[in-house]
Protein backbone atom coordinates (compact mmCIF):
# COMPACT_ATOMS: atom_id res chain seq x y z
CA UNK A 1 0.00 0.00 0.00
CA UNK A 2 1.29 3.43 -0.93
CA UNK A 3 0.56 5.79 1.96
CA UNK A 4 1.27 9.43 2.64
CA UNK A 5 1.47 10.45 6.28
CA UNK A 6 1.49 14.10 7.31
CA UNK A 7 2.90 13.67 10.81
CA UNK A 8 1.43 15.58 13.72
CA UNK A 9 4.83 15.82 15.34
CA UNK A 10 6.33 18.05 12.66
CA UNK A 11 5.45 21.38 11.13
CA UNK A 12 2.22 21.21 9.13
CA UNK A 13 1.47 23.42 6.13
CA UNK A 14 -1.01 26.26 6.52
CA UNK A 15 -4.68 25.30 6.82
CA UNK A 16 -5.23 27.22 3.60
CA UNK A 17 -2.84 24.97 1.66
CA UNK A 18 -4.15 21.76 0.15
CA UNK A 19 -2.59 18.71 1.78
CA UNK A 20 -2.44 15.66 -0.52
CA UNK A 21 -4.53 12.68 0.47
CA UNK A 22 -3.22 9.38 -0.87
CA UNK A 23 -4.56 5.89 -0.37
CA UNK A 24 -3.56 2.78 -2.32
CA UNK A 25 -1.96 5.00 -4.91
CA UNK A 26 -5.13 7.03 -5.57
CA UNK A 27 -5.04 10.72 -4.80
CA UNK A 28 -7.64 13.37 -4.05
CA UNK A 29 -7.37 16.90 -2.73
CA UNK A 30 -7.85 16.92 1.04
CA UNK A 31 -8.49 20.39 2.43
CA UNK A 32 -11.73 21.95 1.14
CA UNK A 33 -12.60 24.85 3.48
CA UNK A 34 -12.69 26.05 7.05
CA UNK A 35 -15.30 28.11 8.89
CA UNK A 36 -14.58 30.17 11.99
CA UNK A 37 -17.17 30.05 14.78
CA UNK A 38 -17.17 32.40 17.75
CA UNK A 39 -15.75 29.85 20.20
CA UNK A 40 -14.76 26.20 20.63
CA UNK A 41 -16.40 23.63 18.35
CA UNK A 42 -16.78 20.47 20.45
CA UNK A 43 -19.63 18.51 18.87
CA UNK A 44 -19.91 16.17 15.91
CA UNK A 45 -21.53 17.88 12.90
CA UNK A 46 -24.65 16.56 11.19
CA UNK A 47 -25.02 16.75 7.42
CA UNK A 48 -28.27 16.69 5.47
CA UNK A 49 -29.33 17.93 2.05
CA UNK A 50 -26.10 19.83 1.48
CA UNK A 51 -26.09 21.60 4.85
CA UNK A 52 -23.69 21.06 7.76
CA UNK A 53 -25.20 21.67 11.20
CA UNK A 54 -22.77 22.11 14.09
CA UNK A 55 -22.84 23.71 17.53
CA UNK A 56 -20.19 25.81 19.26
CA UNK A 57 -19.37 27.38 22.60
CA UNK A 58 -20.51 30.72 21.17
CA UNK A 59 -23.98 29.43 22.23
CA UNK A 60 -24.91 28.97 18.59
CA UNK A 61 -25.98 26.25 16.18
CA UNK A 62 -24.43 27.04 12.81
CA UNK A 63 -25.86 25.93 9.47
CA UNK A 64 -23.19 25.92 6.74
CA UNK A 65 -23.12 25.19 3.03
CA UNK A 66 -21.43 21.78 2.79
CA UNK A 67 -19.62 22.66 -0.43
CA UNK A 68 -18.30 26.11 0.46
CA UNK A 69 -18.49 26.54 4.24
CA UNK A 70 -20.55 29.72 3.84
CA UNK A 71 -22.98 30.49 6.66
CA UNK A 72 -26.63 29.86 5.77
CA UNK A 73 -28.14 30.72 9.15
CA UNK A 74 -27.30 30.80 12.86
CA UNK A 75 -29.47 30.17 15.90
CA UNK A 76 -28.31 31.42 19.29
CA UNK A 77 -29.25 29.75 22.57
CA UNK A 78 -28.47 30.94 26.11
CA UNK A 79 -25.38 28.76 26.59
CA UNK A 80 -22.85 26.48 24.90
CA UNK A 81 -23.98 24.06 22.20
CA UNK A 82 -21.90 20.87 22.35
CA UNK A 83 -24.77 18.47 21.68
CA UNK A 84 -24.33 16.89 18.23
CA UNK A 85 -27.50 17.72 16.26
CA UNK A 86 -29.71 15.23 14.45
CA UNK A 87 -31.89 15.93 11.41
CA UNK A 88 -35.46 14.65 11.37
CA UNK A 89 -37.03 13.90 7.97
CA UNK A 90 -34.82 16.57 6.33
CA UNK A 91 -37.19 19.14 7.87
CA UNK A 92 -36.06 19.74 11.46
CA UNK A 93 -32.68 19.83 13.18
CA UNK A 94 -32.84 18.81 16.84
CA UNK A 95 -30.12 19.43 19.45
CA UNK A 96 -29.52 20.38 23.05
CA UNK A 97 -27.85 23.30 24.82
CA UNK A 98 -26.17 23.93 28.15
CA UNK A 99 -29.15 26.19 28.88
CA UNK A 100 -31.04 22.94 29.55
CA UNK A 101 -33.30 23.05 26.51
CA UNK A 102 -33.81 20.64 23.64
CA UNK A 103 -34.46 22.64 20.47
CA UNK A 104 -36.11 21.71 17.18
CA UNK A 105 -35.47 24.19 14.38
CA UNK A 106 -36.65 24.41 10.81
CA UNK A 107 -33.74 22.84 8.91
CA UNK A 108 -33.87 25.31 6.04
CA UNK A 109 -34.48 28.60 7.87
CA UNK A 110 -33.36 28.02 11.48
CA UNK A 111 -36.70 29.08 12.97
CA UNK A 112 -37.87 27.41 16.21
CA UNK A 113 -40.45 24.66 15.77
CA UNK A 114 -40.48 23.67 19.44
CA UNK A 115 -38.41 23.73 22.63
CA UNK A 116 -38.46 21.40 25.65
CA UNK A 117 -36.82 22.49 28.89
CA UNK A 118 -34.90 20.11 31.18
CA UNK A 119 -33.19 20.95 34.47
CA UNK A 120 -29.61 20.35 33.38
CA UNK A 121 -27.15 20.81 30.56
CA UNK A 122 -27.99 18.83 27.44
CA UNK A 123 -24.70 17.64 25.93
CA UNK A 124 -25.91 14.36 24.45
CA UNK A 125 -26.89 13.91 20.85
CA UNK A 126 -30.60 13.20 20.40
CA UNK A 127 -31.56 10.01 18.59
CA UNK A 128 -34.87 9.52 16.77
CA UNK A 129 -37.03 6.46 16.08
CA UNK A 130 -40.72 6.16 15.18
CA UNK A 131 -41.21 9.93 15.54
CA UNK A 132 -39.83 9.92 19.09
CA UNK A 133 -36.72 11.81 20.19
CA UNK A 134 -34.61 10.24 22.94
CA UNK A 135 -32.13 12.51 24.70
CA UNK A 136 -30.44 12.62 28.09
CA UNK A 137 -29.76 15.59 30.36
CA UNK A 138 -27.38 16.42 33.18
CA UNK A 139 -30.47 16.45 35.41
CA UNK A 140 -30.20 12.64 35.29
CA UNK A 141 -33.24 11.96 33.14
CA UNK A 142 -33.50 10.29 29.76
CA UNK A 143 -36.36 12.02 27.93
CA UNK A 144 -38.61 10.61 25.24
CA UNK A 145 -40.21 13.50 23.32
CA UNK A 146 -42.64 13.59 20.42
CA UNK A 147 -40.56 14.65 17.42
CA UNK A 148 -43.27 16.75 15.80
CA UNK A 149 -44.13 18.96 18.77
CA UNK A 150 -41.71 18.21 21.61
CA UNK A 151 -44.35 16.89 24.02
CA UNK A 152 -43.07 14.65 26.80
CA UNK A 153 -43.85 10.97 26.19
CA UNK A 154 -41.98 9.66 29.24
CA UNK A 155 -38.79 10.22 31.20
CA UNK A 156 -36.58 7.92 33.27
CA UNK A 157 -34.38 9.07 36.15
CA UNK A 158 -30.86 7.81 36.90
CA UNK A 159 -28.65 8.76 39.83
CA UNK A 160 -26.06 10.55 37.73
CA UNK A 161 -25.61 12.83 34.75
CA UNK A 162 -26.44 11.60 31.27
CA UNK A 163 -23.69 13.05 29.08
CA UNK A 164 -23.72 10.64 26.13
CA UNK A 165 -26.44 9.62 23.72
CA UNK A 166 -28.68 6.58 23.65
CA UNK A 167 -28.44 3.72 21.18
CA UNK A 168 -31.73 2.32 19.90
CA UNK A 169 -31.96 -1.36 19.06
CA UNK A 170 -35.12 -3.43 18.62
CA UNK A 171 -37.44 -1.97 21.28
CA UNK A 172 -34.67 -0.84 23.64
CA UNK A 173 -32.97 2.47 24.40
CA UNK A 174 -29.47 1.68 25.74
CA UNK A 175 -27.43 4.45 27.40
CA UNK A 176 -25.03 5.19 30.22
CA UNK A 177 -24.91 7.53 33.22
CA UNK A 178 -22.27 8.90 35.56
CA UNK A 179 -23.86 6.74 38.27
CA UNK A 180 -21.69 4.02 36.60
CA UNK A 181 -24.64 2.08 35.15
CA UNK A 182 -25.53 1.05 31.63
CA UNK A 183 -29.33 1.10 31.26
CA UNK A 184 -31.67 -0.58 28.81
CA UNK A 185 -35.22 0.82 28.77
CA UNK A 186 -38.31 -0.17 26.86
CA UNK A 187 -38.32 2.54 24.20
CA UNK A 188 -42.11 2.69 24.14
CA UNK A 189 -42.84 2.91 27.86
CA UNK A 190 -39.55 3.90 29.50
CA UNK A 191 -39.69 0.84 31.77
CA UNK A 192 -36.36 -0.59 32.91
CA UNK A 193 -35.45 -3.88 31.21
CA UNK A 194 -31.99 -4.25 32.72
CA UNK A 195 -29.00 -2.33 34.01
CA UNK A 196 -25.33 -3.22 34.42
CA UNK A 197 -22.89 -1.57 36.85
CA UNK A 198 -19.35 -0.65 35.83
CA UNK A 199 -16.67 0.82 38.09
CA UNK A 200 -16.60 4.28 36.53
CA UNK A 201 -18.62 7.05 34.92
CA UNK A 202 -20.12 6.40 31.51
CA UNK A 203 -20.01 9.57 29.42
CA UNK A 204 -20.17 8.18 25.89
CA UNK A 205 -22.76 6.61 23.60
CA UNK A 206 -22.95 2.80 23.35
CA UNK A 207 -22.68 0.97 20.04
CA UNK A 208 -24.69 -2.13 19.20
CA UNK A 209 -23.93 -4.89 16.72
CA UNK A 210 -25.11 -8.49 16.34
CA UNK A 211 -27.06 -8.45 19.61
CA UNK A 212 -24.23 -7.01 21.69
CA UNK A 213 -23.93 -3.55 23.27
CA UNK A 214 -20.43 -2.09 23.54
CA UNK A 215 -19.84 0.74 25.99
CA UNK A 216 -16.76 2.36 27.50
CA UNK A 217 -16.28 3.54 31.08
CA UNK A 218 -13.82 5.79 32.88
CA UNK A 219 -12.77 2.64 34.76
CA UNK A 220 -10.59 1.95 31.67
CA UNK A 221 -12.76 -0.87 30.37
CA UNK A 222 -14.83 -1.45 27.27
CA UNK A 223 -17.78 -3.70 28.15
CA UNK A 224 -19.56 -6.09 25.80
CA UNK A 225 -23.07 -6.84 27.10
CA UNK A 226 -25.83 -9.03 25.73
CA UNK A 227 -28.30 -6.41 24.57
CA UNK A 228 -31.35 -8.49 25.50
CA UNK A 229 -30.33 -9.38 29.06
CA UNK A 230 -27.41 -7.16 30.07
CA UNK A 231 -25.23 -10.21 30.71
CA UNK A 232 -21.50 -9.50 30.55
CA UNK A 233 -19.81 -11.19 27.59
CA UNK A 234 -16.30 -9.76 27.82
CA UNK A 235 -14.25 -6.72 28.82
CA UNK A 236 -11.15 -5.09 27.37
CA UNK A 237 -8.97 -2.85 29.52
CA UNK A 238 -7.24 0.20 28.04
CA UNK A 239 -4.41 2.14 29.65
CA UNK A 240 -6.70 4.93 30.91
CA UNK A 241 -10.40 5.76 30.97
CA UNK A 242 -12.61 5.48 27.89
CA UNK A 243 -14.65 8.61 27.19
CA UNK A 244 -14.97 8.06 23.44
CA UNK A 245 -17.97 6.34 21.88
CA UNK A 246 -17.13 3.07 20.09
CA UNK A 247 -18.33 1.97 16.68
CA UNK A 248 -18.73 -1.61 15.43
CA UNK A 249 -18.28 -2.58 11.78
CA UNK A 250 -18.15 -6.04 10.22
CA UNK A 251 -17.19 -7.83 13.41
CA UNK A 252 -14.67 -5.26 14.66
CA UNK A 253 -15.11 -2.69 17.44
CA UNK A 254 -13.13 0.54 17.18
CA UNK A 255 -12.69 2.84 20.19
CA UNK A 256 -10.35 5.55 21.45
CA UNK A 257 -9.12 5.99 25.02
CA UNK A 258 -7.51 8.56 27.28
CA UNK A 259 -4.19 6.73 26.91
CA UNK A 260 -4.05 8.26 23.44
CA UNK A 261 -4.63 4.96 21.65
CA UNK A 262 -7.18 3.87 19.10
CA UNK A 263 -8.04 0.19 19.55
CA UNK A 264 -9.49 -2.32 17.10
CA UNK A 265 -11.00 -5.35 18.84
CA UNK A 266 -12.71 -8.52 17.74
CA UNK A 267 -16.40 -7.93 18.45
CA UNK A 268 -16.93 -11.59 19.37
CA UNK A 269 -14.40 -11.90 22.19
CA UNK A 270 -12.59 -8.55 22.65
CA UNK A 271 -9.28 -9.83 21.28
CA UNK A 272 -6.94 -7.00 20.26
CA UNK A 273 -6.52 -6.73 16.48
CA UNK A 274 -4.37 -3.59 16.41
CA UNK A 275 -3.74 -0.36 18.28
CA UNK A 276 -2.55 3.04 17.11
CA UNK A 277 -0.83 5.55 19.39
CA UNK A 278 -2.07 9.08 18.72
CA UNK A 279 -0.39 12.19 20.03
CA UNK A 280 -2.83 12.80 22.92
CA UNK A 281 -6.11 11.71 24.54
CA UNK A 282 -8.67 10.30 22.10
CA UNK A 283 -12.17 11.39 23.15
CA UNK A 284 -13.33 11.51 19.55
CA UNK A 285 -15.56 8.72 18.31
CA UNK A 286 -14.15 7.17 15.13
CA UNK A 287 -15.96 7.36 11.80
CA UNK A 288 -15.51 4.82 9.02
CA UNK A 289 -15.32 5.58 5.32
CA UNK A 290 -14.63 2.62 3.07
CA UNK A 291 -11.43 1.01 4.27
CA UNK A 292 -10.47 4.05 6.33
CA UNK A 293 -11.10 5.04 9.93
CA UNK A 294 -11.06 8.75 10.82
CA UNK A 295 -10.58 9.87 14.43
CA UNK A 296 -9.43 13.01 16.24
CA UNK A 297 -7.36 13.64 19.36
CA UNK A 298 -6.82 16.29 22.01
CA UNK A 299 -3.50 16.94 20.30
CA UNK A 300 -5.40 18.62 17.48
CA UNK A 301 -4.93 15.99 14.79
CA UNK A 302 -7.50 14.25 12.65
CA UNK A 303 -6.10 10.88 11.59
CA UNK A 304 -6.99 8.59 8.71
CA UNK A 305 -6.09 4.98 9.56
CA UNK A 306 -6.33 1.79 7.56
CA UNK A 307 -9.22 -0.08 9.19
CA UNK A 308 -7.63 -3.51 8.79
CA UNK A 309 -4.12 -2.72 10.00
CA UNK A 310 -4.28 0.57 11.90
CA UNK A 311 -1.55 1.93 9.63
CA UNK A 312 -1.70 5.75 9.41
CA UNK A 313 -2.54 6.93 5.91
CA UNK A 314 -3.18 10.63 6.41
CA UNK A 315 -3.40 13.25 9.11
CA UNK A 316 -4.15 16.95 9.44
CA UNK A 317 -3.30 19.17 12.36
CA UNK A 318 -5.55 21.89 13.70
CA UNK A 319 -4.61 24.44 16.34
CA UNK A 320 -6.90 23.01 19.03
CA UNK A 321 -8.24 19.76 20.45
CA UNK A 322 -10.64 17.61 18.46
CA UNK A 323 -13.07 16.50 21.16
CA UNK A 324 -15.80 14.91 19.04
CA UNK A 325 -15.96 12.56 16.12
CA UNK A 326 -15.94 13.68 12.49
CA UNK A 327 -18.90 13.30 10.13
CA UNK A 328 -18.70 12.09 6.53
CA UNK A 329 -21.22 12.74 3.77
CA UNK A 330 -20.97 12.75 -0.03
CA UNK A 331 -17.25 12.13 -0.03
CA UNK A 332 -16.46 14.95 2.39
CA UNK A 333 -15.29 14.85 5.99
CA UNK A 334 -16.36 17.53 8.49
CA UNK A 335 -14.82 18.04 11.92
CA UNK A 336 -14.72 20.73 14.61
CA UNK A 337 -11.80 21.90 16.74
CA UNK A 338 -11.31 23.98 19.87
CA UNK A 339 -9.35 26.37 17.65
CA UNK A 340 -12.90 27.63 16.86
CA UNK A 341 -12.99 26.23 13.34
CA UNK A 342 -15.02 23.68 11.43
CA UNK A 343 -12.92 21.94 8.77
CA UNK A 344 -14.02 20.19 5.60
CA UNK A 345 -11.90 17.75 3.57
CA UNK A 346 -12.47 15.91 0.34
CA UNK A 347 -11.80 12.26 1.12
CA UNK A 348 -13.11 10.73 -2.08
CA UNK A 349 -10.88 7.89 -3.23
CA UNK A 350 -11.30 7.49 -6.98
Amino acid sequence: MVALLVSCTVSIPSKDVEIPFQYEGKRSGAFAWSYRAGDYVRGTPAVSDGIVYVGADDNTLHALDANTGDSIWRYETADNVTSPPVVFEDAMVIFGSWDGAVYALDAAQGEVRWQHQTDGWVTASPVISDSTVYVGSHDGFLYALAAERGDLVWRYETDGLIEGGACLVNDLAVFGSTDNYVYALDSGSGDLRWRYRTDGDIVSTPAVGAGTAYVGSTDRKLYALDVSTGRLLWTFEAGYGIEASPIVINGTVYVGANDGRVYALQALDGRLVWQYQARDIVRSSPTAYGDLLFVGSDGGCIYGLDRETGEPVWSYRTAGAIAAGPAIADGMLFVGSTDRHVYAFNVTVE
